[in-house]
């Protein structure tokens, strides 16, 4: 059976405080993606029945710890994304290594739960990265990989990939800018085939570019009803993660 991740990375500032963008947090109540996105996005989730995955900054555990935690109470998965959204691929290993024990820790006192999963800013992770997540306790790996293919790595953490046409700001942000009509139609046609193959679709969505217009957010839950409609089992990435753990097996 062909299976679909609905997922969801960032949250708040944190990616501007990790650029230098800004040099402290906005005041309460004022980040947009927070006030507008988030709930637009846990809106279409519950219209729809459905649980996703959530890939977080460590620095919202701090910094927007009720954020955090509303994730968790509202049934669906929390993953660590970084302290602040840093380039993970570049870090070197004691670095990476620091930020993702900052990270774990405050995810887990802001949502009550240990996050089991990863997925590296950017989508790259370093080479130090799999070895040094499994000993921190994480279960599996949400970014690039071989195509869609999910495996494990050599450190036994299960990894689950993502492509770029699966996110939305590769369709949404300069230079294509694409319309919300073209992104559902070509997301739609992406899941239809891996449908046909029993294979794996994957979509990474944003608060701030997703949840932030109504016609985007159209796009994704026309995308979520025909996965529905299709027959498409839909999980969390922990729920495949743990299927993957269980049998050693891939798609």
């Amino acid at each position: 059976m062909a299976i679909a991740c609905f997922t969801f990375d960032n949250m708040g500032e944190a990616a501007d405080i990790g650029s230098g963008a800004l040099d402290r947090p906005l005041p309460a109540g004022s980040e947009p993606s927070l006030a507008v996105g988030y709930p637009a996005i846990f809106a279409l989730l519950e219209r729809r029945g459905m649980r996703a995955t959530f890939f977080i900054e460590g620095w919202n555990g701090v910094h927007h710890a009720d954020a955090v935690r509303e994730i968790v109470e509202r049934g669906h998965e929390l993953g660590m994304h970084g302290w602040a959204h840093e380039r993970w691929s570049e870090l070197p290993a004691d670095d990476a290594r620091a930020l993702a024990v900052r990270a774990t820790d405050a995810l887990a006192r802001a949502a009550g739960v240990q996050p089991r999963g990863f997925r590296a800013p950017g989508g790259a992770r370093g080479p130090h990265s799999d070895a040094m997540l499994r000993e921190l306790g994480y279960r599996y790996d949400a970014s690039l990989g071989n195509g869609m293919t999910p495996t494990r790595l050599a450190s036994g953490l299960a990894q689950i990939p993502f492509v770029w046409p699966g996110v939305d700001g590769f369709h949404y942000l300069p230079p294509r800018q694409a319309e919300p009509q073209a992104v559902r139609d070509g997301w739609r046609t992406a899941l239809r085939k891996a449908a046909e193959r029993d294979g794996l679709f994957v979509t990474v969505c944003h608060a701030f570019i997703t949840g932030m217009d109504a016609a985007r957010v159209d796009a994704l839950e026309a995308v979520m009803v025909e996965a529905q409609g299709l027959g498409v089992e839909t999980l969390t990435v922990g729920e495949l993660a743990e299927r993957i753990g269980t049998t050693g097996e891939g798609r």
